[in-house]
């Protein structure tokens, strides 16, 4: 049985889709707020707060009649900006529910935590990040992801580090970056998009493809910290051009800026590349490479 926390965001949409096409296992989907969902039969939702105890003990009891539980915990406050504007509410999110949250669970044969490559901080001259390297976060949000991390590793748990993904938004209610692109695009609108921030980046579908693989062939001899991206250092300039190359609009509709030039736009600082070596990823599962698909 697969337990998904944070299963109606971005991703968990997505790897609840993964799961229902790669395995026959049911799912017990887990949300603060369960409307519009996946209403395949398979899925059970509970609606449930992680940042209220007493919830998250009634889920944890009500988890015990399954055994061999395979779970992946989405949930965290991951807008950079609001965690540099709020840093005790996103900690408490971040790192004391996580925390509460895994110290509860029991029968599981795997957890998996993704993570993010902010952790990293930048990457200088091209190098790409191992899982083995120090981590150097520029902001709040990858200081509380390093943290995290440890938490996860501690219980003997794998964490999964992510670059930016992107594909269109699966949630009826809720719209990607992607979905932005292509509508500004589709109508004409320029869009301007950063040339000089390179990201190992992938879309939100290959992604959770390759997390269920992993979790679909667990054993104690998958690495506890895996990087999971793409092969091609990407801009989101250059990841642009390939929408619009999609769409059979002018690329010219697409914008060069600099990410230099953004201290006007974010509140938390950002690091300006921060690309990820997948090799240890491919040798666990045997492939060849990874590469973005739109």
């Amino acid at each position: 049985m697969y337990l998904v926390v944070g299963a109606n965001g971005f991703l968990g949409t997505y790897i609840l889709k993964n799961i229902l096409e790669k395995t026959e296992d049911d799912i017990v989907a887990v949300a603060r707020n369960i409307e519009n969902k996946n209403e395949d039969s398979r899925i059970k939702w509970v609606s449930c707060d992680i940042t209220d105890f007493t919830k998250v003990d009634y889920l944890c009891e009500m988890l015990e009649q399954y055994t061999e539980i395979k779970a992946v915990f989405l949930a965290a406050y991951h807008n950079p900006d609001l965690v540099e504007k709020y840093p005790q509410i996103a900690w408490n999110t971040n790192v004391t529910c996580l925390s509460y949250f895994v110290n509860k669970l029991r029968n599981v044969k795997c957890l998996f935590y993704p993570s993010t490559d902010s952790v990293y901080g930048n990457s200088m001259d091209g190098y790409h990040f191992r899982e083995e390297d120090d981590l150097n976060p520029v902001n709040t949000y990858g200081k509380q992801k390093c943290v995290a991390e440890k938490v996860v590793l501690g219980y003997g748990y794998n964490v999964v580090r992510y670059p930016f993904l992107i594909a269109t938004s699966l949630s009826p209610v809720k719209k990607h970056f992607y979905d932005a692109i292509v509508e500004k695009l589709s109508s004409g609108q320029e869009m301007e998009m950063f040339v000089d921030s390179l990201r190992s980046s992938m879309s939100f579908d290959t992604g959770a493809s390759l997390l269920i693989d992993l979790m679909e062939n667990y054993s104690e001899k998958i690495p506890k910290k895996l990087n999971i991206c793409g092969d091609d250092d990407l801009s989101k300039y250059d990841i642009g051009l390939m929408i619009a190359k999609k769409l059979g609009v002018n690329s010219k509709l697409i914008r060069p800026a600099s990410i230099c030039d953004s201290n006007n736009i974010f509140e938390a600082k950002r690091a300006q590349s921060t690309l990820m070596d997948n090799s240890k990823l491919k040798e666990t599962l045997g492939i060849e490479s990874i590469r973005l698909v739109l």
